[in-house]
């Protein structure tokens, strides 16, 4: 049977998702043997995740920009390349400069990744099928998040950089959606120059855009200074975990995280965007409180279940929200708008947390994550954008 052109799409839209993982699951088991190899303080060992969001502020909105623009294939492919080959090489870099540097280039092509695979899933897909889709998303993630971390925390025994190889990926990626990706069935501007400019800007300035986009930014900055960055130096620094069970206790949340995102359709369909995205952030609040109290690496397994859990949940609703308030024409603009909050988060969060440990403790930092995630979940339940009918442009 002939492969269709929509499966194309699809297999595009899933591999990018998973290879976009890469960017920062693959990086977290080598966190330790980098600090150690390199010299990097663990002060400083944040920027390492850093480097690799800061290129989203200016990027990202470029990216969508473009993307609704000129095509979604004609910014997907070189972002793709550019992300391979960047992350590929560091597997031959000699110190933090070089280091930091090629995880800088690296984010210029990840800025892309996570948006155009949401945009091109609203392109091609739509109501039930759309969220179906989106909760295997979700699910990659997931898996990807439990696998990714396993396969780089035993690459990692060999050596800090050997989990960067996994980075070539990309380029065959790249090259499948050069030749199979169709342009036609892409979603094109009504409007061009400043007029699509100012368009944008309308619906971008909207209310239930900018709550969304807050609430997509809160819960990376709550997960991923505290549990995603610094959890693996917490279990080196406290218990002496050897890599491989760093990897498998990052790679734990992937369980729950699988299970919740593939059932996001039935969720959706039982409980009000609402509560899923409150009750999300209080579990991400739990996750981090547990960890001060956690008497051995089975309590932050236990952590880092019910962070996957609530994570399974809250990102792609997030995500779907934005696709929602999104016309036609602008839904790589609005997703950017999302990738861009997300790298905010992602870049903010582990320097934040380095601080915070420069003058204060593992255990208080998680405590004060955990009350932040409350703050959100608080915010949630009272945010416009998660009442029903909510569309982009409402004030």
């Amino acid at each position: 049977m002939a492969v269709t052109r929509l499966q194309h799409a699809t297999a595009v839209i899933i591999l990018t998702t998973a290879v976009g993982l890469f960017g920062f699951q693959a990086v977290s088991p080598a966190l330790p043997g980098m600090r150690d190899a390199l010299g990097i303080s663990t002060q400083n060992i944040g920027w390492v995740m850093t480097a690799y969001a800061i290129p989203a502020f200016i990027f990202v909105p470029l990216a969508g920009l473009w993307a609704d623009r000129f095509g979604k294939k004609v910014v997907l492919v070189p972002s793709l390349l550019l992300f391979g080959i960047a992350g590929g090489l560091i597997v031959h870099a000699p110190d933090p400069i070089t280091l930091f540097a090629l995880r800088f280039i690296q984010g210029i092509g990840g800025s892309a990744i996570i948006t155009l695979n949401y945009a091109l899933l609203g392109d091609l897909f739509a109501g039930a099928q759309r969220t179906r889709l989106a909760g295997w998303l979700g699910a990659i993630q997931n898996v990807g998040s439990s696998a990714v971390p396993i396969v780089a925390g035993a690459l990692a025994t060999i050596a800090w950089y050997w989990p960067f190889a996994l980075l070539w990926t990309a380029v065959p990626i790249a090259i499948h959606a050069a030749l199979c990706l169709d342009e036609s069935q892409e979603q094109k501007p009504v409007s061009r120059g400043g007029a699509f400019l100012g368009h944008a800007w309308t619906h971008l300035a909207s209310r239930p855009v900018i709550e969304t986009l807050i609430m997509t930014g809160g819960f990376i900055f709550v997960g991923f200074g505290a549990l995603i960055t610094y959890l693996p130096l917490y279990m080196k620094d406290t218990f002496n975990a050897p890599e491989l069970v760093i990897g498998l206790v990052m790679g734990a949340r992937a369980i729950s995280g699988v299970f919740m995102a593939g059932g996001l359709p039935w969720a959706e369909s039982r409980f009000s965007q609402r509560s899923l995205v409150a009750v999300s952030f209080v579990g991400m609040a739990i996750s981090s409180g547990i960890v001060p109290f956690a008497p051995n690496i089975w309590g932050l397994l236990a952590s880092s279940i019910i962070y996957g859990a609530a994570f399974g949940i809250v990102r792609p609703m997030l995500q779907l929200k934005l696709l929602d308030l999104s016309p036609p024409d602008l839904r790589a603009t609005l997703s950017s708008a999302g990738t861009f909050a997300l790298r905010m988060g992602q870049a903010i969060s582990p320097v934040v947390a380095g601080l915070y440990l420069a003058f204060g403790s593992y255990d208080g930092m998680y405590l004060w994550f955990g009350v932040i995630a409350l703050g959100f979940a608080i915010y949630a339940y009272w945010a416009k954008c998660l009442q029903p009918g909510i569309r982009s442009g409402t004030s």
